[in-house]
């Protein structure tokens, strides 16, 4: 829990290095184990000016001795010294380290639940910095304080759902839109999440209207390149946030009803339930397996920790959406079961935009949104203790929540999670004539050109690797010369292969294109068929290094 919530800026650990041993991890955990217990009341004999250099270095005799109750010395082994002068007018600072109260507590509510509350009197509470802060926020939420905390101190993470509802409750169809699912050509299923926060209305709102724009107009054909109503349009949306100046949407949906039916699902309050819209699709699926579905959104993801946003990016939300609900994608594939606009493996597998097509025979089988939202940030807790053991690396990118899917940011990861995950996109294939100059052999395409519709189906992967801007190749390119990189790299194989066992217990099919396209997928696949779930231990384990100096 502690490093999700250092990885949210929640909680920090400036006193000590990241080390296995000082976290208890490992071997090392006996060592932690007699002073685990909050009840604990630790007592010593050496005078409370013994330092521990001396207890190493110098010769202790009878003067130095003198039994007392602990802890008597503030001082910790391998300490920073800069780090405690620098929080040491810092009360925020303190009431946020790992190593004083934080962690502590941390500790004895997770390996003692109610149990691991502190008495009122305990000596922890005068003892560390912050102290009564703490003690006040146990007192009132027991054993949640620190992640009532950590909620409270911040708006940048919360969950992508409004409810905790059964992920599994049947679908409610409607009469008239069953009579379509049985015509001959299949209606375009739509999902839709309108999000409409305060700040961002008019925007938000632009975005809408372009998307609605063309779905009332059809679907994308690229021999004509125009659009043709050829399918029924069936719209379940949901909207999230301010609702008050949405009555053109219905107006919409009136003057287009022969080729539009728009049901909605729902409104939440709160802009933030970014997620309930594929709680929905998903539920349509499991009642409609033989069908598609589409998701659309009007607000594009960005990306964690850049200020830059192109959320309501008029030209990209339609290009999106025309190329998700193009023929090209809306056409059934035996050997594409996800279809979108531009396909990156990296930093995980998604679609620009977060817009898709897909096959609800693929869809069925994903966890549920929101349970898969929970096992996300159990696999990420996982994930970074195994950081901390360096079992794994992060050559490539950095541990952020988006790339770890926590969250709010589990949306993003949702659709490409399946080890049966078999993409394909639409979007054209722009070529580098100058790779040194411009960091690689693709380009971006330019969405505000006619030329961006140029759409051309394909298996993907097929461009970069990564999203313009997010990987130089000459770092991807040393990062795959080293075994020791490539068989721990969470971003490659040994992060992929342990969400696939941890979510779904099991390996991509060997004909997977996976295994063609990540560095050693040969060696993996054929680890995978020998060690089963156990595969990333056995081939990563030879390169592991805990960084503990003795």
């Amino acid at each position: 829990k502690f490093l999700k919530y250092r990885l949210w800026g929640q909680l920090n650990s400036t006193l000590l290095e990241d080390r296995v041993d000082y976290f208890g991890l490992g071997r090392y955990r006996l060592e932690h184990w007699i002073g685990s217990h909050p009840s604990i009341q630790p007592c010593e004999l050496h005078r409370q000016n013994v330092t521990f250099a001396q207890m190493i270095t110098e010769d202790i005799t009878p003067a130095h001795y003198e039994w007392g109750m602990g802890p008597r010395r503030n001082e910790v082994v391998d300490e920073f010294p800069e780090a405690r002068e620098r929080i040491k007018e810092d009360e925020d600072a303190q009431f946020r380290e790992y190593f004083f109260l934080p962690g502590n507590l941390l500790k004895w509510f997770t390996l003692y639940g109610s149990e691991g509350v502190p008495t009122q009197s305990s000596w922890a509470w005068k003892f560390f910095p912050g102290g009564d802060k703490w003690k006040k926020l146990v007192s009132r939420y027991g054993e949640n304080a620190v992640e009532e905390m950590a909620m409270q101190s911040s708006h940048g993470f919360h969950s992508a759902y409004a409810s905790n509802g059964d992920e599994r409750e049947e679908f409610q169809i409607d009469n008239e839109d069953e009579k379509f699912f049985s015509d001959s050509i299949s209606p375009l299923v739509v999902f839709h999440h309108i999000s409409i926060p305060g700040d961002k209305k008019l925007s938000a709102l632009h975005a809408l209207k372009a998307q609605l724009d063309v779905l009332s107009m059809g679907q994308y054909d690229i021999i004509s390149r125009t659009y043709h109503p050829q399918r029924r349009v069936i719209l379940y949306y949901t909207i999230a946030g301010d609702t008050s100046d949405i009555g053109f949407f219905t107006k919409i949906c009136e003057a287009k009803s022969k080729h539009l039916t728009c049901r909605k699902l729902g409104e939440l309050s709160s802009a933030k339930a970014n997620g309930e819209t594929l709680h929905h699709l998903h539920n349509f699926c499991l009642a409609k397996p033989s069908l598609s579905v589409t998701y659309l959104s009007n607000t594009l993801p960005g990306t964690y920790g850049v200020n830059k946003t192109e959320a309501y990016s008029m030209q990209k939300i339609r290009a999106y959406t025309t190329a998700v609900t193009s023929k090209m994608c809306l056409k059934s594939r035996e050997t594409c079961n996800v279809c979108g606009a531009e396909f990156y493996p990296l930093p995980f597998n998604h679609f620009i935009g977060n817009t898709f097509t897909a096959s609800c025979d693929y869809v069925k089988e994903l966890l549920p949104p929101k349970k898969f939202e929970t096992a996300m940030n159990n696999a990420a807790g996982d994930t970074l203790v195994s950081q901390l053991r360096r079992a794994v690396t992060t050559e490539l990118f950095p541990f952020t929540p988006q790339n770890l899917g926590l969250d709010q940011y589990s949306v993003e990861h949702w659709i490409g999670s399946h080890p049966d995950f078999e993409p394909c996109d639409v979007a054209p294939v722009r070529h580098s004539w100058f790779p040194l100059f411009t960091g690689g052999s693709y380009l971006p395409n330019d969405y505000t050109s006619s030329r961006a519709y140029d759409f051309m189906w394909s298996h993907a992967p097929r461009r970069s690797t990564a999203p313009a801007g997010r990987l130089s190749r000459k770092r991807e390119k040393e990062a795959m010369e080293k075994d020791d990189i490539v068989f721990r790299e969470y971003y490659y194989l040994a992060g992929n292969l342990f969400r696939w066992f941890k979510l779904y217990n099991k390996a991509p099919p060997w004909n997977s294109w996976v295994w063609q396209w990540y560095p050693k997928g040969n060696e993996w696949m054929l680890g995978a068929k020998k060690h089963g779930s156990n595969v990333v231990t056995e081939l990563s384990k030879p390169f592991w290094d805990e960084g503990v100096p003795f």
